[in-house]
């Protein structure tokens, strides 16, 4: 059977399960973020969407407030942003009191934002020492199962301790998302457990001792994981959009490219994304979306399929 990558690493159930009784505590994993990382303060999440409804939830925000979003955001974005405030998307989304910046697969096209804006990193794999909030803005959210493939767990990186230390309490308060990450876990055999799991992982909740082996695992695995992306992304980068500049420091899942090659094609080689839209900033700080082909580059990927991607480029 042909296998084929999508845009970010595939989570494994039996890797999952078979760290869970290492039994780390949440504390020993943000500490070890927080040496990785000293440029900002961690809260350890369940997921990468609990962490953008806390952050939404800490900046102040109501319904009767907008919050601007990206182009085509996906549900899981617009669910979290819906459940504490309003979604805002098109050129209106700039002017919104508060907006959710997406660096777009790590790569980081705007900056100088405001100091309350929410940097969605979700998918971006940080050399350790990168410094956070490459924007300017006052969060950042990472998605460990995007960045490392584990089948749980997000990061809310806040720039001042104090934020961090008030989250934490509230999360001690809520108990842990054990439950959701059983419906997780569930969701590989079951997809329409989905639904329960979106409705369920919203919350103030940091993840059990069950889920934390197995992203204590991952993190003791970062720079070799950083050592590949690194390698593939030299090989893949020539063929990149010409208007992105080189990724320092913060390393991208995927290298989009421009192509016109037919769905066959790219069925052919392996690559599951298909094609994709990215935002495009102009120098006169205009936008435009464009077509790319999103080419994988991340940890799931074997030297010979990364080889017939660039055979065919």
């Amino acid at each position: 059977m042909k296998v084929s990558y999508f845009l970010w690493p595939e989570s494994s159930i039996i890797r999952g399960m078979g760290n869970a009784l290492r039994l780390v505590s949440v504390e020993h994993i943000e500490n070890k973020l927080r040496s990785m990382f000293p440029s900002g303060y961690p809260v350890l999440c369940t997921s990468g969407r609990a962490a953008l409804f806390m952050a939404l939830q800490e900046s102040g925000v109501s319904r009767k407030d907008f919050v601007g979003v990206f182009p085509y955001a996906n549900h899981c974005v617009l669910d979290a942003v819906a459940r504490v405030t309003t979604p805002l998307a098109g050129e209106g989304s700039l002017n919104a009191g508060l907006r959710i910046v997406y660096h777009q697969w790590g790569y980081v096209q705007e900056t100088g934002l405001r100091s309350n804006t929410i940097e969605d990193c979700v998918d971006t794999l940080c050399v350790p020492g990168a410094q956070l909030f490459p924007g300017g803005g006052h969060f950042e959210i990472w998605s460990l199962p995007k960045i490392l493939g584990t089948t749980s767990g997000g990061v809310l990186w806040c720039r001042d301790e104090a934020t961090a230390r008030c989250i934490k309490q509230k999360m001690n308060e809520k108990g842990t998302g054990f439950w959701q990450w059983k419906l997780r876990l569930l969701i590989h055999i079951f997809p329409w457990v989905y639904d329960y799991w979106q409705g369920a992982e919203p919350a103030y909740r940091k993840p059990s001792r069950l889920q934390t082996g197995e992203i204590d695992a991952a993190l003791n695995q970062w720079q070799q994981t950083v050592s590949s992306r690194i390698a593939n992304i030299k090989k893949v980068l020539p063929y990149c959009a010409d208007w992105l500049k080189e990724p320092v420091n913060r390393l991208p899942p995927v290298v989009p490219v421009i192509v016109d090659w037919s769905y066959e094609k790219i069925k052919s080689l392996g690559i599951s994304s298909g094609y994709r839209m990215m935002e495009k900033m102009e120098a006169d700080g205009s936008r435009s979306l464009v077509k790319v082909l999103p080419i994988p580059i991340h940890q799931d990927l074997p030297e010979e399929i990364l080889q017939n991607f660039l055979n065919a480029l």
